[in-house]
């Protein structure tokens, strides 16, 4: 009865993870215009907009998936299939995030920057932190089928 007491414990603090990650993304979205300020203006004028709208929106949607995956934790525990199924496609989508970081955030200076690099640890810790639920829950000694 280990394995699913750590799992638990994991998917809550992935939870609390990807709240304060969606707050990040909110409280970084007002510096993206100083971000974008030395674009040509139609460049500026064109990509504002939408990347504001990205960040404000990802950061919604960070904040009612942190919650799911708090609160589905104990459901998914007890083994019930339609929890653990929606866990595992979160898992599989925040496995993504790592990867979507190295793919696209090429530049080092990036990485200098305070909300960017909080972020950055903020996904790599919540990333392992599913995994090692996602691991536990389905293929720990005390797994319980789908």
């Amino acid at each position: 009865m280990f394995f699913r007491p750590m799992a638990r414990a994991f998917l809550r603090g992935a939870g609390v993870l990807l709240i304060v990650l969606g707050l990040a993304h909110l409280a970084a979205t007002p510096h993206i215009p100083q971000l974008l300020s030395g674009s040509p203006p139609l460049v500026y004028n064109h990509a504002v907009g939408p990347t504001l709208l990205n960040h404000v929106l990802v950061g919604i949607l960070l904040l009612p998936m942190g919650f799911t995956v708090f609160f589905a934790s104990a459901a998914a525990c007890r083994g019930e299939p339609v929890t653990r199924r929606i866990l595992l496609v979160n898992a599989v989508a925040l496995l993504a995030l790592p990867v979507c970081i190295v793919t696209f955030m090429r530049r080092p200076e990036y990485y200098t920057a305070p909300l960017f690099l909080l972020g950055t640890l903020l996904v790599a810790a919540i990333s392992l932190l599913t995994l090692a639920a996602t691991l536990a829950l389905f293929f720990g000694k005390d797994a319980v089928d789908l």
